[in-house]
């Protein structure tokens, strides 16, 4: 109990200040791959005040990065949100409606902490995209890619992660998506087994993913590292995601993470995943 308070108590404190920062007094930082995500959240609000957007008589011209307009377009997809107005989606359950497979206590930090610190950075560098795109300074617009990548994917993918569990899951999938499963893995067991495997192994912190492919009608197992966008990285619509940073599972199964990703299996909302599945299909044509 003591550890756990102590995490917390940590955890808060280093968010409070996130949550305070004046953008003009922060120096850059390089940014990091780090399992510690409170620290690369800091480093990532440090770069994002540390762009100086140049005026527009100074500001250089160029080509904007398209998957800057891209991250937007995912997010806007899966919440309907125009760019700039970020919130902190709602759960559907409460935080402790997953026990005993994940805890309350995590759920909580997890959705009102870490999440609402993504949020708070992609609308912070939203902000500072406007200022540059109002000045035409195409420079600082493409330096603010990767603020804007890993928080505007932490905040898609967290979105994505609340939806796909449930206090009703578990099970096998039934419906259009198990019958793809089935196609391409041979069997749900299979799956599970590659599914696992590959969210196991991801190496510092990252996702495990069920995605669809568009272009060949298909679902892949793929991950991705930080918080990078599944359709950004693999071209992959994503159906079911795993969040396998540390803070999603350290407090209930210390280093155990292989035993955090067999009790995910006990939580999936698989009627979210074939919803998602038969929607990403028809609008791909199929």
């Amino acid at each position: 109990m003591a550890d756990k308070d102590a995490y917390i108590s940590a955890l808060e404190q280093k968010l409070a200040e996130l949550s305070c920062i004046e953008v003009d007094q922060i120096k850059k930082n390089q940014l990091a791959n780090a399992a510690d995500e409170a620290r690369v959240i800091g480093e990532m609000a440090a770069y994002v005040a540390s762009i100086t957007v140049q005026r527009a008589a100074e500001a250089q011209v160029g080509l904007v990065s398209p998957q800057i307009a891209d991250i937007y377009s995912y997010i806007n997809a899966e919440l309907s949100e125009a760019r700039g107005a970020h919130v902190l989606p709602p759960m559907k359950y409460d935080y402790n409606a997953l026990e005993p497979h994940i805890s309350g206590t995590i759920m909580e930090i997890h959705h009102t902490k870490h999440h609402q610190a993504y949020i708070n950075n992609l609308k912070a560098a939203t902000d500072k995209l406007i200022e540059a795109e109002q000045n035409n300074d195409v420079n600082a617009m493409n330096a603010l890619l990767p603020a804007i990548k890993f928080n505007g994917g932490g905040h898609l993918n967290h979105t994505i992660f609340w939806t796909n569990m449930s206090p009703n899951g578990g099970g096998e999938p039934s419906g259009s998506v198990a019958d793809a499963i089935n196609a391409e893995f041979g069997s749900f067991q299979a799956f599970k087994d590659k599914f696992s495997a590959a969210s196991v192994g991801v190496k510092g912190s990252g996702w495990g993913w069920l995605g669809y492919c568009p272009k060949n009608d298909k679902v892949a197992v793929a991950t991705c590292q930080n918080q990078d966008p599944l359709q950004l990285t693999h071209g992959l619509v994503p159906l079911l995601g795993l969040d396998v940073w540390e803070h999603a599972y350290y407090l209930q199964y210390k280093n155990l993470r292989a035993d955090y990703v067999k009790a995910f299996f006990n939580v999936i909302d698989w009627s979210n995943v074939n919803e998602r599945y038969e929607n990403a299909r028809k609008a791909a044509g199929h």
